[in-house]
């Protein structure tokens, strides 16, 4: 199962934190394209880690089983 971890705007329009995806892999654009049918998530600006590690949304990236995936809001520093 996949945990995808929700913050910001994109939780908001979840509803939630956290859900769990029983698939035991997908590429990185499925997901993507799943979250967004699901809940539209493409009109927000955010960011992805995966395993806690940034990655390019348009990155050609496998996630498997147990993976953490993560949608992020910009950050502002200061």
């Amino acid at each position: 199962m996949i945990t995808v971890n929700y913050f910001g705007n994109i939780a908001e329009a979840t509803q939630s934190n956290s859900e769990t995806l029983n698939h035991n892999s997908m590429s990185l654009a499925e997901l993507l394209d799943l979250l967004n049918s699901k809940y539209a998530i493409a009109q927000f600006p955010f960011q992805v880690a995966v395993n806690r590690k940034i990655v390019s949304k348009q990155q050609a990236l496998n996630i498997f089983d147990s993976d953490e995936i993560a949608l992020l809001p910009p950050f502002a520093g200061g």
